[in-house]
């Protein structure tokens, strides 16, 4: 049921794919690139014909660069403003022109190494700034400090060029901490900084070297969670109310003790990275050598690649209007069968809403039609149980017959005729049974919405918290033949509203709408939260906005509704597939 009035068709949301659609990285160019010694961090000039990268030997980097001639790579040399200060995290401009790097180089060229300032800690020589030098035909110019606006300490690192040339980094944020960064570019200038908000919900969690997308639509990052956590990489996208929540990118990526170093390649699709995790067989060049590090907890870094594809694909697809038989405006709430042959849904705006059912065969869905117990009053809301015997649905019929209908409450003020109560009605063989009002322990008052069976039979559902107004969502075990008192969600606190759940059959996870941020004023986000032998985790926003979640069958695909008021479709399997890596 929609509480909000929604403006806008949300396009972008949080990427997810199914662990089954993950590919393995490989290790780039190795015995050439990716040798004995430490490399990270590989811009690739816009034909993938060039690759600079970060080489370490003893803790001092300098800048490398190789060439392609057809599938081969040249043996690296050093590139040519580098080699006497210690450069590194090269960054590639999208059009080639130019490339940034962090040094350790005096701003005027001349003297000793700056050294990285900390509150009144200092670090000889080891500071850092960023500096850009321009592509000169097939050459490269005198490197320039990029300006005070930009180096604004002497901790500035990992960056990443749009398209724009806006500037994406590393650099001093509040209370002397190393934050993320973007320095948009106008008029041959760049902008006062200002700080990426990626909403990772920690307030410990680092982030570190971004790799921004040219069209700035999604960053891959490296996060640790905590502090002494490892870095793992993780995937945001660019939404209207900012950036989306980091996805990790998952086990089969994250392996060794961290993932660092992103970069995009030409394509824009492929990543590339730095990690310890161990090389198959060896380097070509230093088997031995390798084969000693694997077995120790020194093993140093290489450059891998994987496709990003199945996250980017998958992030095109989430939020699209799913395909199936609600083909209207203000159909919402599919309530799938366990074969996921029929679909229950509801059609129609306020109190003209009724059930519509339709059954697919094959690939085809047959065009829905009204149930026959859903004929005279308003029915909305449906939920299946696990097992496909009963479904539980919302309606304004009376108690008793000869009754008019519920009025309800809700937006904060009375509403008409358009109250709830949760109606019980079994499926058997010849089709469906007599709705049976479920008992005052649950219908307690005229606005209780939004069911959820459990295979247990417990029901999650929503009220209003009698002080505040707001929707409270709530949990009621089955024991027997008998629903238990009701008890309100540990996340759930009646100030903050919280609206439609959705529940594994398992009770292993819940999806629900929330007005909590990230939503808006004109929008609630969708959230997921997850059980644990402590009780629901802390709800983490999925990135789209709607209402009225349902799961698949197969629990792989979420739909809800969006603000076009019809039905949207977004993938669970890397949310389940992340929580379930970390449990």
């Amino acid at each position: 049921m929609s509480r909000l009035p929604m403006l806008a068709i949300m396009f972008a949301v949080i990427g997810a794919v199914a662990a089954t659609d993950i590919t393995t990285p490989t290790i780039f160019a190795p015995g050439v690139v990716s040798g004995p010694d430490n490399e990270w961090a590989a811009a690739f000039a816009p034909d993938g014909a060039a690759v600079y990268f970060t080489r370490s030997v003893s803790d001092a980097p300098t800048i490398l660069e190789s060439h392609r001639s057809g599938m081969q790579w040249s043996m690296p040399r050093t590139a040519p403003f580098s080699g006497r200060w210690g450069d590194f995290d090269p960054a590639m401009a999208p059009d080639g022109s130019y490339l940034v790097f962090g040094s350790n180089r005096p701003a005027s060229g001349e003297g000793a190494p700056i050294d990285a300032v900390r509150g009144t800690r200092r670090d000889p020589g080891q500071g850092s700034n960023l500096w850009r030098v321009a592509r000169q035909g097939n050459g490269w110019g005198t490197p320039e400090r990029l300006p005070d606006t930009v180096n604004t300490c002497s901790r500035n690192f990992a960056p990443s060029i749009a398209a724009d040339g806006s500037l994406y980094y590393i650099g001093c944020g509040p209370n002397d901490s190393t934050r993320l960064k973007r320095a948009a570019y106008r008029d041959g200038r760049y902008q006062t900084p200002e700080l990426v908000m990626l909403g990772v919900g920690d307030a410990d969690a680092q982030i570190r070297d971004p790799a921004i997308a040219p069209d700035q639509s999604f960053m891959v990052v490296s996060v640790a969670r905590a502090p002494k956590q490892p870095y793992r990489l993780a995937i945001s996208f660019a939404t209207p109310q900012g950036w989306s929540t980091p996805l990790d990118l998952g086990d089969e990526v994250n392996a060794g003790t961290h993932s660092m170093g992103a970069q995009l390649g030409p394509d824009h699709r492929t990543l590339y990275f730095n990690s310890d995790r161990r090389v198959p067989g060896g380097h070509a060049d230093s088997n031995q050598a390798n084969s000693n590090r694997a077995d120790s907890n020194q093993r140093d870094d290489n450059i891998w690649q994987v496709s990003l594809a199945p996250w980017l694909d998958a992030h095109a697809r989430a939020g699209a209007v799913a395909e199936g038989p609600w083909q209207q405006d203000n159909d919402a709430s599919p309530a799938f069968a366990p074969d996921g042959k029929t679909v229950m849904f509801a059609r129609g705006k306020g109190i003209a809403r009724r059930l519509y059912l339709a059954e697919r065969a094959g690939a085809e869905w047959s065009q829905a039609v009204p149930v026959p117990f859903s004929q005279a009053w308003m029915d909305l809301e449906p939920a299946m149980s696990p097992d496909g015997s009963y479904l539980v649905f919302v309606s304004n019929r009376p108690a008793q017959a000869g009754g008019v209908a519920l009025d309800g409450f809700f937006n904060g003020k009375p509403q008409p005729g358009r109250g709830g109560n949760l109606w019980r009605v079994a499926r058997n063989a010849h089709g469906w049974g007599a709705p049976q009002r479920l008992p005052d322990a649950i219908n307690a008052g005229g606005s209780i919405y939004a069911p959820a069976v459990a295979a247990d039979g417990s029901l999650y559902f929503m009220k209003p918290e009698p002080a505040s107004g707001a929707f409270r969502l709530y949990l009621s075990h089955r024991k027997g033949d008998q629903y238990q008192p009701p008890q309100a969600l540990s996340f759930s606190d009646g100030v903050t509203a919280d609206f439609d759940p959705a529940v594994a059959p398992d009770q292993s996870f819940i999806v629900f709408s929330s007005d909590r941020p990230p939503s808006t004023a004109n929008d609630n986000a969708l959230f997921i939260a997850f059980a644990t032998a402590g009780g629901w985790s802390t709800p983490q926003p999925l990135g789209p906005m709607g209402t009225e979640a349902r799961l698949s069958p197969d629990l792989a695909t979420l739909y809800y509704n969006g603000a076009d008021k019809r039905i949207h479709s977004f993938p669970l399997s890397a949310w389940r597939q992340q929580h379930h890596t970390r449990s």
